[in-house]
């Protein structure tokens, strides 16, 4: 409270497990209120609850290789995010395969958001 602020930095290192839906829209209550569920992956905020700003969003897809359009990133025609998020995010599949496993499979071979593994469909996921 009363900290300002013009750079945020850090970093995330994520892995996919099972199938995540990148921004794909369970309701349109769920999906323009930055107080609930709106993304598969990790979001950066500020602010108490109720009153959260949004900063960043890393975003997971279900697949590189294959338009699941529910549930694939926005570079790959899968739903574009909520207005609040904007085109402050990432989004990327660490799935190489153009279908998905079970819910509980691991990739452990593709790191996720680090703009490197970026094949098929979602190639141009990977261009800043």
């Amino acid at each position: 409270s009363g900290a300002s602020y013009q750079t945020v930095c850090g970093r995330f290192r994520g892995y996919q497990v099972g199938s995540p839906d990148a921004f794909r829209k369970l309701t349109d209550a769920i999906a323009t209120n930055i107080e609930t569920y709106y993304v598969d992956g990790v979001t950066v905020t500020y602010g108490s609850p109720g009153n959260r700003q949004h900063v960043f969003t890393y975003a997971a897809g279900l697949t590189e290789t294959t338009n699941f359009v529910a549930a694939s990133c926005p570079c790959a025609s899968g739903w574009a995010p909520p207005q609040f998020v904007g085109s402050d995010y990432y989004c990327e599949s660490g799935n190489p395969r153009p279908y998905w496993g079970d819910s509980h499979e691991f990739y452990s071979s593709n790191v996720l958001w680090d703009r490197q593994q970026c094949g098929g469909n979602e190639s141009t996921c990977c261009n800043p």
